[in-house]
């Protein structure tokens, strides 16, 4: 009976904290799941008894774009969903996302929970998930995470507590596609040879090591970082089949297009999004769907059109100026980026890097950046701000950036002012996680309109 009590009350205050929060004018993101928890900490339970089904998307990269493309595909095949569309996905923001939507009784919504890596052991202690897709495991605030084998033996630690959950992970990421093989039910996605796909890792390579006898892996290609084809020489160990595969990948003037091939049928998708991290988070959303009964007509009409309002990659237009807000978090997702964005035209530059614990206190890993696509492009003016401007000073000019073209602005406010000044009219902002909302309420105050159909241009030879 008390337990009833508290779990109602906690349920009341969480909900309260909501309404509070809109009348407020601030986003009830994380706040009303962090009041309701502290009240009854075995809340998360109860809220998700009557979601049916209950889908989990971890993994370093491409959680947000992957969950939210995911339920827009539930949505359109007619399902009723709750998800934490808006990325806060600790403990927190899912039970935030669980008392907007969750009823706690009968046969209610499907749920699609973005869940923090380092917080899926919590979450799934309560909540029974029928499905949890894996999109990748890259090095990620080291002082948080730790390195990335113990990072994969928590997660397959935390699986451990959901036995009967279908697994869809990424075969591509042999740390990921090391986490099957356990008695469960298994289903794989990669993505084949791209044009953009390279024999040797232009990134620092982690995650390379056969899980089985650790010895490095032999790969045929790769796609970032350590994700690609691979072998190992020692004892066969190799990338796993996938069930749904991307073929035929290529890059389009504004997103891509490639071919979904599942069991014996394929169609070809279509998508505004850029660069090949965005094809791997269209391909775990797509196979989803697919295990979860959404038609492939339906997952070509809903990728053709979506454009998730955040996430990676914002497009933004400010003073007759086109810009991008680009989130970073590590050195594999930071020059993917830079990939993605620096191309032929002038541009100017704010990198904007935090420590604080949601960024992860050791910033050492902006060395490990590969910045040649930075260094390559035609860049105006590079500004660096936020609580360590003048780490990603000596980084950029220790990688060959010309003191000219650097400045170090600590004030993002100002560093945001000083880049619109430059005669260009393209803007690229890197921004750490806790910078990320700042940055977006700056330009808003600056006059920036936001531009969801504004997609970073294709680079192109001069």
């Amino acid at each position: 009976m008390f337990k009833l009590i508290l779990c109602s009350l906690a349920v009341f205050l969480g909900r309260l904290a909501a309404l509070l929060c809109r009348l407020a004018g601030r986003e009830a993101t994380s706040l009303p799941g962090y009041i309701a928890l502290k009240v009854y900490p075995g809340l998360l339970g109860q809220l998700a008894r009557g979601l049916s089904p209950v889908i989990i998307v971890t993994g370093t990269n491409g959680k947000t774009t992957t969950s939210n493309l995911l339920a827009r595909l539930l949505a359109a095949q007619g399902r009723q969903v709750v998800s934490n569309g808006e990325g806060a996905n600790m403990p927190a923001g899912v039970a935030t996302a669980l008392l907007k939507g969750a009823r706690g009784k009968g046969h209610g919504p499907a749920a699609v929970l973005e869940v923090d890596e380092g917080s899926l052991g919590i979450v799934l202690r309560q909540v029974s998930a029928h499905l949890v897709v894996v999109t990748n495991l890259l090095r990620d605030q080291l002082d948080r995470y730790h390195e990335l084998d113990q990072l994969a033996s928590s997660i397959k630690g935390a699986l451990a507590q959901v036995p009967e959950a279908r697994l869809l992970l990424n075969a591509d990421d042999p740390l990921v596609a090391s986490l099957g093989g356990d008695g469960r039910e298994v289903i794989y996605y990669s993505l084949e040879r791209t044009p953009l796909s390279r024999t040797r890792p232009a990134d620092v390579l982690e995650g390379h090591l056969c899980p089985s006898c650790r010895v490095p892996l032999a790969y045929t290609y790769y796609h970032y970082g350590h994700l690609g084809s691979y072998r190992c020489p020692h004892c066969g160990w190799a990338r796993p089949e996938g069930a749904f595969r991307g073929e035929d990948f290529h890059r389009e003037e504004d997103g891509f297009s490639l071919d979904f091939v599942f069991n014996d049928g394929r169609i070809r998708l279509t998508s505004p999004l850029p660069g090949v991290y965005n094809a791997y988070n269209v391909l775990a959303a797509g196979s989803a769907g697919m295990l979860l009964g959404v038609e492939p007509s339906v997952i070509r009409e809903v990728v053709k059109d979506f454009r998730p309002g955040r996430g990676r990659v914002e497009g933004f237009r400010l003073a007759g100026k086109e810009g991008v807000l680009v989130l970073v978090k590590n050195p594999v997702g930071m020059a993917e980026a830079l990939r993605t964005v620096a191309g032929n035209r002038p541009a100017a530059y704010v990198v904007a890097i935090n420590d604080l614990a949601a960024d992860g206190r050791d910033v050492s890993w902006l060395w490990d950046v590969d910045l040649e696509p930075l260094l390559k492009s035609p860049y105006a003016r590079i500004i660096c701000s936020g609580l360590r401007a003048w780490d990603m000073a000596v980084c950029l000019k220790y990688s060959g950036v010309s003191l000219e073209a650097l400045r170090v602005i600590p004030d993002l406010e100002a560093a945001l002012r000083e880049a619109v000044e430059e005669p260009v009219d393209y803007l690229i902002i890197l921004s750490t996680y806790t910078n990320l909302a700042l940055c977006r309420r700056l330009l808003k105050g600056m006059g920036a309109q936001s531009e969801a159909a504004y997609m970073p241009p294709v680079s192109r030879p001069a």
